[in-house]
């Protein structure tokens, strides 16, 4: 019997949230927002503004807050940019805090059974099919194809009719003449596809066909989508996470740090570099039994946890994870066949490159769309904050060396800050109006930047 999927939509104000249920257990999050969604398949008639040989590839204006680069190996044919020549080019990546949005010259047009590939020719079925099916889909195909057209069958056209197969092609084909015909009449850059809603651009980042049912809260694309998906659309009133008990799943996968069901911790760091994730044995180390066999139980529940946790936050790039130490050579190799086992279904991949000279194990996961921290957390790398304590301290520090005109000292500060020197630090607030010879008062002001304080004589 297979995995059961289903898809839980929740629309709020200005986003859709989705959470896809694998036999009821969560795995992977979605968030797009209607202002700033993922822009990956979008297609725009774009001018080429700046070609660098060295990388190779060029810059592109496609009207956007900055240029998106195409590499070389991206234009049909492998033709050399040239500067200032305009082009219709499609999205593959999203722009990044320190990246550019990554784009191709031989856009592709998705299809429910099929991608159609006008620029890139050939016959490519998927592998997820049994070999009898693939070569009779690659036969009817052969059929259907112009030598210059090329074509990707997903997983879900098995037992599909020529005609199916037609009527999609077809269809591609009517959208592609549609686009470029636009552009021949478009002033560049201008983007020429229309731009679908947060909960389509949802549905289209998944494999929609392997869904069994998707539940939406929204009228309105209930009705749009009603007819493409038929009865395992289903429409219940707002409110779909709290009403399906996953009201916390969004909070929990931004929470650092992973409490395992036989007490061990899983903590989880992402930088602009990659992400680090540290195993301990916290409430674990008391478990009764020889000392490696209860660290390599231990490993083997993290690394189950950790590869849920990589795609359901969508964390990808390098990854290190520093297991609870393991002399034991076969109770690494366990540990990472259960890591491998746990990522198995990840439609991203997770690569596991082996254990370093320290004793960590590294891995690579594809980048897709942005990270769940990405989307929700302020960027990695910001300055980090300073403490209310190491504030108050300074605040003192400036009391001790600014002569003040007769009269109460008064300080404007957050309330933060106050309740350390109301606190911890009150004996040394004491001393402070004692050497400046005068009261000192507080005025607390909770909108201000906890780290900013005005000291004024009044």
């Amino acid at each position: 019997m297979g995995v059961e999927r289903r898809l839980i939509v929740e629309r709020r104000p200005g986003e859709a949230r989705a959470i896809l249920l694998e036999d009821e257990f969560p795995v992977e999050l979605r968030i797009e927002r209607d202002a700033d969604g993922s822009l990956v398949g979008a297609l725009f008639w774009a001018r080429i503004v700046r070609v660098v040989p060295s990388l190779p590839g060029a810059f592109v204006d496609l009207g956007l807050d900055r240029p998106a680069f195409l590499p070389g190996d991206k234009l049909p044919g492998g033709a050399a940019p040239v500067e200032g020549a305009v082009l219709l080019v499609q999205v593959t990546k999203d722009a990044r805090e320190d990246k550019a949005p990554e784009i191709t010259a031989a856009p592709s047009m998705p299809g429910r059974l099929a991608v159609w590939t006008p620029a890139r020719p050939g016959i490519s079925v998927s592998r997820q099919i049994a070999p009898a099916e693939r070569a009779r889909l690659s036969g009817l195909l052969a059929e259907l194809m112009a030598p210059d057209e090329g074509i990707v069958v997903r997983s879900h056209a098995v037992g599909a009719r020529r005609e199916e197969l037609s009527a999609d092609i077809e269809r591609l084909r009517a959208e592609h003449a549609a686009l470029t015909a636009m552009a021949g009449t478009a002033k560049p850059p201008q983007r020429l596809d229309l731009a679908p809603g947060p909960i389509e651009r949802i549905l289209a980042g998944l494999d929609a066909a392997r869904l069994d049912e998707i539940i939406l809260d929204d009228r309105l694309a209930f009705a749009a989508l009603k007819s493409e998906f038929g009865d395992r659309l289903m429409l219940e009133p707002a409110g779909a996470f709290e009403r399906h008990g996953l009201a916390d799943v969004v909070d929990d996968a931004l929470t650092p740090s992973l409490i395992l069901p036989g007490g061990g911790e899983v903590v989880i760091e992402t930088g602009l570099a990659g992400t680090l994730i540290d195993v301990n044995m916290g409430r674990a180390s008391s478990v009764r039994g020889k000392a490696a066999d209860a660290v390599r139980r231990l490993n083997i529940e993290a690394a189950t946890a950790i590869a849920r946790a990589l795609r359901l936050r969508n964390i990808a790039g390098a990854i290190v994870i520093d297991f609870v130490t393991m002399q034991n050579r076969d109770h690494r190799r366990e540990v990472e066949v259960a890591l491998a086992a746990a990522a198995a279904g990840d439609p991203m991949g997770l690569e596991i490159h082996g254990w370093t000279r320290l004793g960590h194990l590294e891995a690579t996961r594809r980048r897709s769309l942005a990270s769940l921290a990405d989307l929700m957390l302020a960027p990695a790398g910001v300055r980090r904050g300073k403490t209310a304590r190491t504030v108050a301290l300074e605040l003192l520090a400036s009391l001790a060396g600014t002569p003040y005109a007769p009269g109460r000292i008064e300080i404007t500060l957050h309330p933060t800050i106050a309740a350390e020197l109301k606190g911890p630090l009150a004996k040394a607030l004491e001393m402070a109006a004692l050497g400046a010879g005068r009261p000192i008062a507080l005025k607390l002001d909770g909108t201000r930047d906890p780290e900013i304080f005005d000291i004024a004589s009044v």
